[in-house]
C-alpha cells in the first residue's frame, strides 16, 4: 500500500496551481502513463465542484481505466480524489495549494492507494518513489510550459 506526501513551493499561484491540476482533460498531454482522459460528469454541492472522470493509464500492452470522484473546492485551496471503480483496490489522494506570496504558492501532495491486480501492486510498490516523483515533476514542467 504505497503511500506518499510531498511538498513544493513553485513560482506560480495558488490558482494558477489548483486550475492547473483541476484540468482533468488535459491530463493526457503531459502525465506519465495517462493515455487518456475524459470527464463523465460534473455537480455542484454547496462550494464544491464535484466531477467523475475517467483515466486511461497504462504502458505496452498493459492499459487499464478508472473512475475517480474529484472534489474541486471553490476557493481553490485544495482537490481531493478517490477511486471509484477500475484496477484500485482504493486510491486516495489530496492537493492542497497554500498561497506564499503573490507569485508562489506551496503545493501539499499526499496519496495512498493498493491496485487489485497483485503483480502491478508488487511492482508499484518496487518502483512508486520514482513513479511519484516523475508525476509530480510533470506537473510542474506543465506549469513552466502554460505560464
Amino acid at each position: 500500500m504505497p503511500k506518499q506526501e510531498e511538498s513544493k513551493t513553485v513560482n506560480y499561484s495558488k490558482d494558477q496551481m489548483f486550475d492547473l491540476v483541476a484540468d482533468i482533460d488535459r491530463y493526457d498531454e503531459f502525465l506519465p502513463w495517462c493515455n487518456n482522459s475524459k470527464i463523465i460528469n460534473t455537480s455542484i454541492k454547496d462550494d464544491i465542484k464535484i466531477v467523475i472522470a475517467d483515466l486511461e493509464i497504462g504502458y505496452d500492452q498493459f492499459v487499464y481505466t478508472y473512475r475517480s470522484e474529484v472534489k474541486l473546492h471553490k476557493d481553490k485551496s485544495q482537490i481531493n480524489v478517490r477511486n471509484l471503480d477500475g484496477p484500485f483496490k482504493y486510491l486516495e489522494n489530496n492537493w492542497k495549494f497554500v498561497t506564499v506570496n503573490e507569485s508562489e504558492c506551496e503545493i501539499q501532495f499526499k496519496i495512498d492507494f493498493e491496485l487489485n491486480i497483485t503483480l502491478f501492486d508488487i511492482l508499484m510498490r518496487k518502483f512508486f518513489d520514482l513513479a511519484f516523483q516523475k508525476m509530480v515533476d510533470a506537473f510542474i514542467s506543465r506549469a513552466n510550459e502554460i505560464y
